[in-house]
Formats: C-alpha cells, structure tokens, sequence
C-alpha cells in the first residue's frame, strides 16, 4: 500500500533544511558537579522568540550491554529516588571529566557495578536521551566473552546484579518490566542482530549473579 497521496513526500532536501535556533543570551540558573541547567533566550529560523528555554547539561553517559555465554543479559536492580521505587538497567555510568575512551569507560563501569569483565567490547551507538532538553549524549557498547569478579560499587550504590535471558530482556523491555526508557531502547539495539551470542537464544526464569 502506497503512502498519503494528499501528503508531500519526504526528501533529502526537506531533511537538510537549517532550522536551527539562533541564542541570544545564556545564564546558568544552576551549576554544580551533577547538573547545570542552562537558561537561552532563542530565536527560532522563523523569527519567533523563546525565551527562556532551559537546556540540562549532564556530562557523557555509558552504558553496557553484556552477555554472557549463555546469552544471558546481565542487569543491575537498585533503588532510583527520582521514580521512586527501583529499576532494572543496564550497568554504566557518567564519563569523568577528560575521558574520552568510550570502551574503557564500559569496561570499567561493568567492573565495579556487576564484577564482570569484558574480553571483547563493541561500541554500538552514540545518541541523545532527549533532544529537546538535555545536552550530553549516551553511549552504547555491547561486551561479551565475560569472566566474573568481585564488584567495587560505589558507597551510593546498593545493587542487585541480575542475569536474565535474551529472551525475557526483550519481553521485559517491551512490556513495562524495565521502567527506564532509554535503557529500553539500548537494551533492544544491544540485542538487535542476536546480542553477538552464538547459537539460539535461551529462555527460562531469571538468577541473581
């Protein structure tokens, strides 16, 4: 079936169009380590004024998705204040400031949240949380070859590592089992080409680490 015909089509020239905003003013409202928030006075292409649009800087995140020779997915559980109650994500965290090695970021991150270690890290996208408010971007890397260890979280971070299979990860991201949206859509990219796991995927109930 053929699209609207009463609708334009999509072309490359209507995608390469400069909308951007023009700022006229920036002031921090807030700056701290975790946060700043951002107030611009903009101009839109068209010339219409917005003001003040607030924009969140947050530095750089990195997140993991690990597989084990099972296929199984390895999550963590814990405690999120902002939702209030807690969720089951991706391990990663925040880039320090200065880094620039996304896989050594991963690696590290994987380490100290779930005490596995990567043999073979892929990094797989680069995207926004939000495009209209945050500024930073999230980075994606799938590791696998993964050999356990002893975890190092930090004193902030009460977490239950999880193993749960292919299979169920998928379910769970698609049913409301996993709360937070970008890791929704990480885990499925992570996943997309059969998770780098050989052989078929498994199924069953998921185990504590």
């Amino acid at each position: 079936m053929h699209g609207d015909p009463t609708r334009p089509e999509f072309t490359e020239s209507e995608t390469m169009r400069d909308r951007s905003w023009t700022v006229q003013r920036s002031l921090y409202a807030l700056r701290d380590r975790w946060i700043s928030v951002r107030a611009d006075d903009c101009t839109t292409a068209s010339g219409a004024t917005v003001a003040p649009y607030y924009v969140l800087e947050f530095p750089d995140f990195v997140h993991v998705v690990a597989l084990d020779e099972a296929g199984r997915v390895v999550l963590v559980r814990q405690y999120r204040h902002g939702h209030r109650g807690h969720s089951l994500e991706l391990p990663g965290g925040v880039m320090d400031p200065g880094e620039t090695d996304l896989l050594a970021v991963a690696a590290r991150e994987l380490r100290e949240e779930t005490g596995y270690v990567g043999t073979s890290l892929t990094h797989l996208a680069t995207l926004s949380v939000d495009p209209a408010r945050y500024a930073n971007r999230l980075h994606l890397v799938r590791a696998t070859g993964l050999a356990a260890g002893s975890a190092s979280p930090e004193p902030t971070e009460d977490i239950d590592v999880v193993l749960v299979p292919r299979d169920e990860a998928i379910r769970m991201a698609l049913s409301g089992g996993i709360v937070n949206a970008a890791h929704v859509g990480l885990l499925l990219i992570g996943l997309a080409d059969g998770g780098g796991v050989e052989g078929p995927s498994q199924s069953g109930a998921f185990a504590r680490a």
